[in-house]
């Protein structure tokens, strides 16, 4: 099925989305964040970065306008840099706004530092010597916070490369070398692609590679190149395998709902096409097909009547929906256009978007230490979680798609905002017929798996079986795709009671539509806007019950359609498909 989406021009979406933040940029070069009033963490590097990109690659009658900005930005963000002893950004943030903190996020102002010279140096402008000579004077090792192997340090260290890059630096090569040195060691799995940070979140295994990526398409020499082409060979195949085919990032630990994600998978996808441009084409053209599908999704949060979203949603940012507790407009909407402002500077955008956005077939199994597994076919993405973070998310099936330009999705666990409990698409057990009595919310236990995660018998299919710790039973999902749909199949042998199925959805992402609910005997329709998706059920419900509001995910603000089954089972069955 041909996936026909209107994106726009990368340069475009970053130019709405850095505009939106101009009206907090003060006269100092610093970005203030539009609900906290002051600067949050990154924020002003990464916004004096974009308007650096967009001098050099956006409209020309704008290009003295965002000098100035890129100009102005760079000097503040270089102040704080330069001098330690300063106070810390605001970096994490209560929810319910009754405290916040500080904490040293110095070294994420590296690349954007340097990125922001190399391009206003290119311009001519001025003020490139001065510049020059404050960049050549920063001590990273007393300005920044970490050492190798952070994330954090991948970080600066790709800023780093470019000072050396530069000449502008005193470290050599050696030193460099050194400093990758206990990556390789400990935390870059090369075989899988991928980087272990704690708890696994497949946004942080990205944001290490993507950085990583840089240093390698900055010409890096040392004795770790080798390592460095491997990891892109493998760590592009676990990035395609874990892009839902919206073009979001498959939902697994903390970050994961965040836009930078988006922004991020551009400015890998395109470094990957640019590393295979001359000695893999096929390769290239699906990188860059890849960072177009990221971009669809990307280009969804930018609000109408507010700063671009550091989430994927537009509801205001005083609700803080899809917030994490260190989740700020100032940096993380800065840091994801600073991504898209990355991609284009590597000449995303310089071809026009592929008609065709659907993503390719193909089935990804991850055992230790994720434990996760997607199945891709069409326009569909399902994604199983056998390990989740019980802060982020449920067990079982947590994320299903239904292509790039969409705004209905089943994405990411759903959280109830009074009791913190998640809940994913899946089975419910009650010991009663009838509304009486708790339902046993499967996908809330802690699994151990049985027979693991492994392929079904069709093509595209995949299944997962577990024992919840203590239970005597056991659990099974079987999950197929075909031209039909997604096909679900749930049982738990042995244990014959009644069944429920719970079906939490997006109601309101913030963009002034919001779902509407068709439910029936045999099945239930989900209309938002224009879209339609169906789920039916193979007996027929004798009751259901529709909360249209009390939860929420990074998608918005939810409801939760409970669906109940008569007579005792060991299982139900059901088909979720796109109706149009």
């Amino acid at each position: 099925m041909a996936c026909n989406v209107n994106v726009k021009r990368p340069v475009e979406v970053l130019q709405a989305g850095v505009e939106s933040l101009v009206p907090y940029l003060q006269a100092s070069g610093e970005l203030h964040d539009v609900v906290f009033g002051e600067p949050t963490q990154y924020g002003t590097p990464y916004h004096a970065f974009c308007h650096a990109v967009l001098a050099r690659y956006g409209p020309e009658e704008r290009c003295d306008v965002h000098s100035e900005q890129a100009v102005r930005g760079l000097r503040a963000a270089l102040a704080h840099v330069s001098d330690p002893s300063l106070p810390a950004t605001l970096s994490s943030f209560r929810r319910d706004g009754l405290g916040a903190s500080r904490t040293n996020h110095r070294d994420f102002f590296w690349p954007p530092i340097l990125k922001s010279y190399l391009i206003l140096r290119e311009l001519g402008v001025s003020e490139a010597d001065d510049l020059a000579r404050q960049i050549a004077a920063v001590d990273v090792l007393a300005s920044f916070a970490s050492r190798p192997p952070s994330n954090w340090s991948a970080v600066w260290l790709s800023g780093e490369w470019l000072r050396m890059r530069s000449g502008l630096s005193p470290f050599t090569l050696e030193q460099f070398d050194a400093w990758l040195d206990p990556f390789f060691a400990t935390h870059l799995d090369l075989e899988k692609g991928f980087y272990h940070e704690g708890g696994h979140p497949n946004s942080y295994d990205l944001f290490t590679r993507v950085h990583l990526s840089d240093i390698l398409l900055a010409g890096y020499d040392g004795r770790h190149r080798a390592d460095l082409e491997r990891l892109m060979e493998t760590g592009f195949r676990r990035s395609l395998g874990v892009q839902l085919s919206d073009g979001s990032l498959a939902s697994a630990h903390r970050s994961t709902g965040q836009t930078w994600t988006l922004g991020a998978q551009c400015a890998y996808f395109t470094n990957v096409a640019n590393f295979y441009a001359d000695t893999d084409p096929v390769r290239a053209d699906e990188a860059r097909r890849a960072a177009w599908r990221a971009l669809a999704s990307l280009q969804r949060w930018q609000r109408t009547d507010g700063p671009f979203s550091p989430v994927e949603n537009c509801l205001p940012p005083a609700y803080r929906v899809g917030y994490e507790g260190y989740t700020a407009d100032a940096h993380y909407s800065s840091l994801a256009l600073g991504f898209l402002a990355s991609a284009v500077r590597s000449g995303f955008g310089a071809s026009p978007c592929p008609q065709d956005l659907a993503r390719p077939d193909g089935v990804l199994i991850e055992g230790d230490p994720t434990y996760r597994a997607l199945v891709h076919r069409g326009p569909y993405s399902v994604h199983l979680n056998a390990f989740p973070a019980r802060n982020y998310d449920a067990f079982g099936l947590v994320d299903l798609t239904f292509g790039p330009g969409r705004w209905f999705h089943f994405v990411s666990s759903v959280r109830r905002m009074d009791s913190g409990q998640r809940l994913n698409i899946g089975m419910a057990c009650r010991s009663e017929e009838g509304r009486t009595g708790n339902l046993d919310v499967l996908c809330g236990y802690d699994f151990a798996l049985v027979d693991g995660l492994r392929r079904g018998d069709e093509p595209f299919s995949l299944v997962l079986e577990g024992r919840a710790k203590g239970a005597h039973y056991t659990y099974r999902m079987a999950v197929s795709i075909d031209d039909k749909g997604v096909h679900v199949d749930e049982c738990t042998p042995g244990r014959t009671d009644y069944k429920s199925l719970l079906i939490p959805y997006l109601k309101d992402p913030g963009t002034g539509t919001q779902t509407q609910v068709e439910a029936g005997p045999s099945g239930v329709r989900f209309r938002h806007g224009d879209e339609v998706v169906a789920v039916t059920w193979d007996a027929e419900a004798s009751f259901l019950l529709d909360l249209p509001m009390g939860f929420e995910n990074r998608r918005g603000l939810c409801g939760l359609l409970r669906v109940d089954f008569p007579a005792r089972r060991e299982g139900i069955a059901y088909t979720v498909r796109i109706v149009e």
